[in-house]
């Protein structure tokens, strides 16, 4: 009764996170000319994009890196031009980079990108405009979840695919929106109760996709190792005094989120504040859905973009 139940619930999921795996068909691409693109950061095949607009400042600029979501089995660097742009013409330097997707990477693949990724970004960007002293991260849905597990695992030099990670250098800001940060019954439970349907749940047409988050979610259902929350659930009261190498936190979350519960943000903010004394910031907005301010900004929706400014600037 309990594996029927959990099947039910899971295939409620795919349906409905197969609304943020990304189609690209569906995609209009706006080509920015301050754009060097498929820089490689980690061998010949993982590549990223940096933004700038070299002619407007002679001083070096805050960088800001952008990983994106699309339920780990979707998405691409070159599906968020305009995050890229929105980001170079409000005086940031951008980079954008892929990471591998899942059956062709596992979650511990897609750490290792991200990980790698600013790593490059800390030893490059001053080539490009930036400031190695003023790295932030933003992040979306299963790119927030990513990115979450990333600097977590890598202040706490846990392992990854069975190498320790070294410490990040220091980041100002890391922001997580509508972050899915534990996959257990709960999680899936909420999406069931908030869309209760699949009626609505086919805006990818791609059926390979919808398997393969199947397959990923029946994976990973459960497991602790790829969950921040329980990561430091195992560690004791104020045992983490390094602050995670990152001045603050950043969450969002939004009301009218279907997909991902509240809970996931809160309890990560939760665990982050019981086991150190990390600096962080809770922000929510109640009428938008789980990816209105995203979708936004690639629709190139003012109030869309100035209230994501608004968010990693403040």
């Amino acid at each position: 009764m309990k594996t029927s139940l959990f099947i039910t619930l899971l295939f409620t999921l795919l349906c409905v996170f197969g609304i943020y795996a990304q189609d690209s068909k569906e995609k209009t691409v706006k080509v920015s000319l301050n754009v060097k693109k498929n820089i490689p950061f980690a061998g010949e095949d993982k590549l990223l994009d940096v933004y700038n607009n070299k002619f407007n400042s002679r001083n070096k600029k805050p960088v800001m890196i952008f990983i994106y979501g699309g339920s780990w089995v979707s998405g691409s660097k070159e599906y968020y031009t305009k995050m890229g742009t929105l980001l170079e013409s409000s005086n940031y330097v951008a980079v954008i980079p892929n990471y591998v997707l899942f059956p062709n990477g596992t979650i511990d693949d897609m750490v290792d990108d991200v990980y790698n990724a600013i790593k490059w970004t800390y030893k490059n960007i001053s080539k490009y405009g930036g400031n190695p002293k003023q790295i932030s991260l933003s992040s979306h849905s299963a790119g927030a979840h990513i990115t979450a597990l990333t600097v977590i695992k890598s202040a706490l030099n846990l392992e990854n695919n069975g190498k320790k990670l070294e410490n990040l250098p220091p980041l100002k800001d890391v922001t997580l929106m509508n972050g899915p940060f534990i996959f257990d019954q709960d999680f899936i439970s909420y999406t069931l109760q908030g869309t209760g349907s699949v009626e609505n749940a086919t805006a990818t047409s791609d059926p390979v996709k919808q398997a393969l988050l199947q397959q990923l979610m029946m994976l990973y259902y459960d497991d602790k190792e790829i969950s921040p929350i329980e990561i430091l659930r195992s560690y004791e009261h104020d045992s983490i005094d390094n602050h995670f190498n990152i001045e603050r936190f950043k969450f969002l979350y939004t009301g009218k989120d279907d997909v991902v519960p509240e809970s996931s943000s809160k309890q990560l903010i939760s665990e982050i504040s019981r086991t150190s004394k990390a600096q962080f910031e809770y922000n929510y907005i109640e009428d938008l859905k789980h990816d209105t301010l995203i979708r936004g900004i690639l629709d190139d929706n003012s109030e869309y973009e100035e209230m994501f400014l608004k968010l990693i600037k403040n």
